[in-house]
């Protein structure tokens, strides 16, 4: 790999990249709350469009492009398909999730239907899972004459069919669906600004995280035919935290991450076990007897230095004395206890996620304060210690400090 060939990459594929870069900075719900993967989601989702009562007042135009897919699968015979897409469909309820765990069940008592729909993005089909739902439905709603049963895939898969009563499953796909709801761009555009805008963002969402044929998806691919090597050259040289354990080993013994010293006991190749120097606080927390991680303290600030994600946990040990440990796991206990209530852990600037283990377990974590993370660091243009360096004292200064005054103030007693 030389400089050439980066150069070369940049200055070609720039304008290509900022489209991407703006593509992925735009403002989608689905991206930020990370539900883009969760079939649950989708399905509240689908549900929600599938029901003609529901809020987004398009009425039973979704319900009816459904019928047009199930019809595609032969599921219907053609005088049901034609008679359904003329009826009023206001009496339909569209259950989510709670009825017999089914992900998407349509009812229509007047119009003699029931569709169920078993959705499926990664996961595959477990072994008796389309009969319980078929025979449920079977028993439930026999009266009915079109009994509808549906596997919703990202794309055509008839693997049920192998399935106990799954050849009574017709195949229908997110492309499919996808394709239906642009098809219907116009009545889309004139809907509620926020029913729009969600419908729009959902679209967009599905076809770059599920389908994966967005034109930023598309243009990816052909950018990474064209410069493979130079773009696994850059992955493979991104940032990596874990890398940097021995150079924070050096600052905190050089003092320059403040007064804190490593407690030499047993560590995991990511965490770096801690304390202040001031020794009365140290007294608090050293007690050979307990043995906790192989060393002298029961307790210490393990500082994660991980992949991508550098962060600190205060931290009680295990106890390795077995004669003593019922009197010892008291003390813990009491220590615990005082510790989760101090007041310094209900800092609103700052984001402190409190451990609430049992004090009896091994290893009690009170709370864990994140640093920063890859996302953080890269938005930002100091080199990792000089970064790391600023983090840590910020940290010290509202979060560190704050506990050691309370653990002399509380704990002394």
């Amino acid at each position: 790999m030389t400089n050439q060939n980066l150069e070369d990459f940049i200055v070609e594929c720039q304008p290509e990249l900022e489209f991407i870069k703006r593509s992925l900075s735009t403002f989608n719900i689905f991206n930020i709350l990370r539900v883009e993967h969760k079939e649950i989601r989708h399905s509240n989702f689908l549900g929600w469009l599938f029901d003609p009562n529901e809020s987004h007042q398009l009425g039973d135009v979704f319900l009816k492009d459904l019928f047009k897919l199930i019809r595609s699968t032969k599921a219907v015979k053609a005088e049901v398909f034609v008679s359904l897409l003329l009826q009023d469909l206001s009496a339909t309820q569209v259950y989510r999730e709670s009825i017999h765990d089914i992900d998407i069940l349509i009812v229509n008592d007047q119009l003699g239907f029931v569709i169920c729909i078993e959705n499926k993005i990664y996961s595959g089909f477990a072994p008796h899972q389309l009969k319980k739902y078929h025979d449920y439905v079977e028993n439930n709603y026999e009266s009915l004459p079109n009994r509808i049963y549906l596997t919703l895939t990202p794309f055509e898969n008839n693997s049920h069919q192998n399935l106990e009563k799954g050849k009574e499953y017709y195949n229908i796909t997110y492309q499919q669906v996808i394709d239906n709801f642009k098809s219907k761009s116009e009545i889309i555009e004139a809907a509620i600004p926020t029913v729009k805008e969600s419908i729009k963002q959902y679209i967009a969402m599905t076809e770059k995280s599920i389908l994966k044929n967005s034109d930023e998806v598309k243009l990816a691919q052909k950018i990474f035919k064209k410069y493979r090597n130079e773009i696994e050259f850059i992955i493979k040289h991104k940032p990596n935290f874990s890398g940097s354990k021995a150079e924070i080993e050096n600052l905190i013994n050089d003092g320059d991450l403040g007064n804190f010293e490593i407690i030499h006991s047993e560590s995991l190749p990511h965490i770096i076990k801690i304390l202040p120097t001031n020794p009365q606080l140290k007294q608090f927390f050293k007690d050979v007897r307990y043995g906790s991680w192989g060393g002298e303290y029961l307790f210490c600030l393990e500082l994660f230095v991980q992949n991508n994600h550098v962060w600190l946990k205060w931290c009680f040990g295990d106890i390795r004395n077995d004669d003593n440990k019922d009197e010892l796991q008291l003390k813990k206990t009491e220590l615990v206890t005082e510790m989760r209530n101090f007041d310094c852990f209900k800092l609103r600037d700052l984001k402190v996620d409190m451990h609430l283990e049992s004090s009896t377990e091994n290893f009690v974590g009170i709370c864990g304060v994140t640093l920063f993370n890859l996302e953080t660091y890269l938005n930002q243009n100091k080199e990792f210690i000089e970064f790391l360096k600023d983090k840590f004292e910020e940290l010290n200064q509202k979060l560190i400090q704050p506990w050691i005054n309370e653990c002399l103030e509380k704990l002394k007693n």
